[in-house]
């Protein structure tokens, strides 16, 4: 709309007299933007100002009212400020630390958006048919995956000759427990029981990790080699597993290796190297079709298998009560139970975690606790500090829709023929020479 010369000296008048511009544009029926372009100047630069000048800009910051006089030696005024001068420090310290953990806890989503193009997935195996379905009993299997510890090395003659620990060591031992569980639920237990379901619980330290100059000392001396590798490793059993199950479930947490801040970060779940393991492994199972994945962020999940609740976590939250981890557990269990009662959640029947090195069972009254053993029997610290050394094994058992946990095996994972090197998963520099047979 063309505005007359008068109407556009009244427009300027009123600016002048500082009337708001929304109340120029009302008043005039115009829009507040050709009310702005003439006091700026964009428009009607013909049109003379009232006092021949046109006014000066807008102080920076908005408009504000006169502040009356105040007196700054006021007790309350001073209290004031002070709180307001606090709270501007803390708020910017708080801005820098999301700054920080955005940065960091972006890393490995742009290097999983990266190897979406590079890692190239595996191709699935043709599923085993046999006579499975005429079993009585049709039950879900799981495996606990957790202290691998793949990339650590751990030589003879620092631990007493009781452990000679490497990455192909890890590998063969891998294989030594795909081929277990193969045998165990296919053909011992067949044609009895029928199991369609595979569940993996993976819950951490994986990796070594960056804490105590722990990847110096790995097996690749480079932490991302070492992720890389393991996530191989951890898909390649998928790989052969997934032949022999009509599902496979993944459940991937981190454990407190693998982290990348001084101290735990309970809202940085996923800013981890065993979060990193977990997506190289997905990428390589993600053209299985039987195969899915579950990798929250999150310390900790709940999970309903076969009608039954768990509790997976890795464990290293528990405290110690005179030095012994037990009576922590016991206490974090009956807090869990009691949480999930009060939320009318899902009743945990069975809790699993890891961290301790040492494979056991925790009855109680209500509900019952599964700690898993290591891949490594020992290092130099618990050598050296504790006089520590456990069998390295990994737990399997069948869930029973009606009776839960039914069976259980704490498969030995160590074996005579591993210092020899893996069979199947050769991934230093080797090549993967074909599925199990």
């Amino acid at each position: 709309m063309r505005l007359s010369k008068k109407t556009v000296v009244k427009i300027k008048t009123a600016i002048a007299a500082g009337v708001s511009q929304p109340v120029i544009a009302k008043r005039h029926k115009v829009s507040r933007s050709i009310v702005s372009d003439i006091a700026t100047g964009r428009v009607h630069k013909d049109v003379p100002w009232p006092d021949g000048e046109a006014p000066g800009p807008k102080a920076a910051g908005g408009q504000h009212k006169a502040i009356p006089d105040y007196d700054p030696t006021d007790r309350k005024i001073m209290e004031l400020e002070a709180e307001v001068i606090h709270l501007t420090e803390e708020r910017n310290r708080e801005r820098q630390k999301v700054k920080a953990s955005a940065k960091s806890a972006g890393l490995f989503k742009a290097i999983v958006g990266e190897m979406e193009q590079r890692v190239t997935p595996f191709a699935a195996l043709p599923p085993v048919l046999d006579f499975r379905r005429k079993a009585k009993i049709t039950e879900h299997v799981v495996m606990h995956l957790s202290d691998g510890h793949h990339d650590q090395v751990v030589r003879p003659e620092e631990v007493g000759g009781l452990e000679d620990y490497s990455f192909p060591v890890s590998c063969a031992r891998a294989e030594r427990y795909v081929d277990t569980v193969v045998e165990w639920t296919q053909d011992t237990l067949v044609p009895k029981f029928y199991f369609p379901v595979l569940w993996v619980l993976a819950y951490g330290d994986y990796t070594s990790g960056e804490i105590h100059k722990a990847c110096e000392r790995s097996y690749y001396r480079n932490q991302f080699k070492n992720c890389l590798a393991i996530g191989q490793l951890h898909a390649l059993m998928y790989r052969d597993l997934a032949a022999h199950f009509e599902q496979v479930h993944i459940l991937y947490l981190a454990g407190n290796h693998g982290r990348r801040t001084p101290k735990k970060d309970y809202l940085g779940a996923q800013d981890n190297w065993d979060y990193l393991v977990a997506e190289v492994a997905r990428l390589h199972c993600r053209e299985m079709a039987n195969v899915h994945f579950t990798i929250p962020d999150a310390w900790s999940a709940n999970l309903n298998i076969n009608g039954v609740g768990f509790n997976v976590s890795h464990g290293d939250d528990v405290r110690s009560n005179l030095g012994i981890p037990w009576y922590g557990m016991v206490r974090r269990q009956k807090g869990l139970i009691a949480l999930g009662a009060a939320a009318g959640a899902q009743r945990c029947r069975y809790f699993c975690c890891g961290h301790h090195h040492a494979a056991s069972v925790l009855s109680d009254v209500d509900g019952e606790l599964l700690v898993n053993g290591s891949w490594v029997g020992t290092d130099a610290f618990a050598y050296n500090s504790l006089s520590g050394y456990r069998e390295p094994s990994q737990w399997i058992h069948g869930v029973n829709a009606k009776h839960g946990i039914t069976w259980r095996m704490n498969v030995k994972l160590r074996h005579e023929r591993e210092k020899q090197g893996p069979r199947r998963y050769l991934i230093d520099g080797g090549r993967d020479v074909g599925p199990l047979q």
